[in-house]
């Protein structure tokens, strides 16, 4: 989940990017922007894309409202939330097709309510993991992940269907795309689709087909509690 988060209130700014290295979820991956008029620049020269923009009402110049009706001119599917300390805003705000609204003084509870509303949504509507190899774009979905293994900048995509896939990576770029709730670490080099784990025994994972991965010390317990989750949310 790649979010633009835009206020000229470097207070705010620290309080948000603050929250979010508590929630410490690495499928998000955000930049901030201190006004909408750098952000709006940042987009065009770069042609960078974000799922989800968190901005400010009310900044100097350009105002979050102007900058989302110039977002909504070219992107109309981006989770537009917006931030203010005046709630006269509110129904302003949903002439842009507004998802959600948080009024400051910001808390980190209101702050991880919409990361998680804003994540189940954008899982809902996104289901695959998206790639490209040698000019050909791809769409694998996560259910039909059986693990990736990355091997520098290359990644192998292993599916259920006993297929194989590769691209060029970056492990945070991979995790941008992943739902942590679905998907583990083994090691630094392995993720598993927590679903097609029977069991975990020692330094051994065992997959649904038999096939064992090795799982080091650091990331055993939260892979042990994610395949516990699981299990409990399916009996």
């Amino acid at each position: 989940m790649k979010i633009a988060i835009c206020d000229d209130d470097r207070i705010v700014i620290e309080q948000l990017e603050q929250y979010i290295e508590i929630i410490n979820d690495r499928s998000i991956e955000y930049e901030v922007f201190f006004c909408a008029e750098e952000l709006h620049k940042y987009i065009e020269k770069h042609e960078k894309e974000f799922d989800v923009f968190i901005l400010d009402i009310e900044m100097k110049e350009m105002s979050g409202i102007d900058f989302a009706k110039k977002l909504r001119e070219k992107n109309t599917s981006a989770l537009i939330v917006f931030m203010t300390s005046h709630s006269q805003y509110v129904f302003d705000v949903f002439e842009t097709i507004t998802f959600d609204f948080i009024e400051k003084p910001l808390t980190f509870d209101k702050i991880k309510k919409v990361l998680e509303k804003t994540k189940k949504y954008l899982g809902l509507s996104r289901n695959s993991f998206a790639f490209k190899y040698r000019k050909n774009s791809y769409n694998v979905s996560f259910s039909n992940i059986c693990y990736l293994e990355k091997d520098g900048r290359k990644l192998c995509i292993y599916t259920m269907d006993d297929k194989k896939y590769q691209c060029n990576m970056r492990l945070k770029e991979i995790w941008s795309q992943l739902d942590s709730e679905i998907f583990g670490m083994l090691n630094k080099s392995v993720i598993v689709n927590i679903s097609n784990v029977e069991s975990i025994a020692g330094d051994n994972v065992i997959l649904q087909d038999g096939k064992k991965l090795y799982i080091s010390r650091n990331y055993r317990k939260e892979l042990k509690k994610k395949h516990f989750d699981y299990l409990r949310g399916i009996v």
